[in-house]
């Protein structure tokens, strides 16, 4: 969400509260009141909500840019984890199936 575009939007909806505060204090002024209260609690909600959708774009853009900095990596990581499981797999049919008990100590 552009930030220009939020900023006039919240600064149109404030003016109009603002007209529509005169007009009751004109028309109605028992009721500008109740309708002052019910305006800065509409613009609360409304800044909150601005407030999230932008915050969760800004999240959405990082981790768009986390995944395509580290997809390649862990494919090659991946690859290089099969080409080693496939070596080890290798060595393990060359030694010979009985090969005795291997001494540990070294030396104890």
């Amino acid at each position: 969400m552009n930030k220009t575009a939020t900023f006039i939007t919240f600064a149109a909806l404030a003016a109009l509260a603002v007209i529509g505060i005169v007009v009751l204090l004109i028309l109605a002024p028992s009721s500008a009141e109740a309708f002052g209260a019910f305006v800065v609690q509409l613009l609360g909600i409304i800044v909150v909500g601005a407030s999230t959708i932008y915050a969760l774009g800004q999240t959405n853009a990082k981790l768009d840019r986390v995944e395509a900095q580290t997809n390649g990596n862990l494919s090659r990581r991946d690859a290089e984890i099969e080409r080693l499981t496939a070596e080890n797999i290798e060595l393990a049919r060359q030694i010979p199936a009985e090969t005795g008990p291997v001494d540990t100590s070294h030396g104890r």
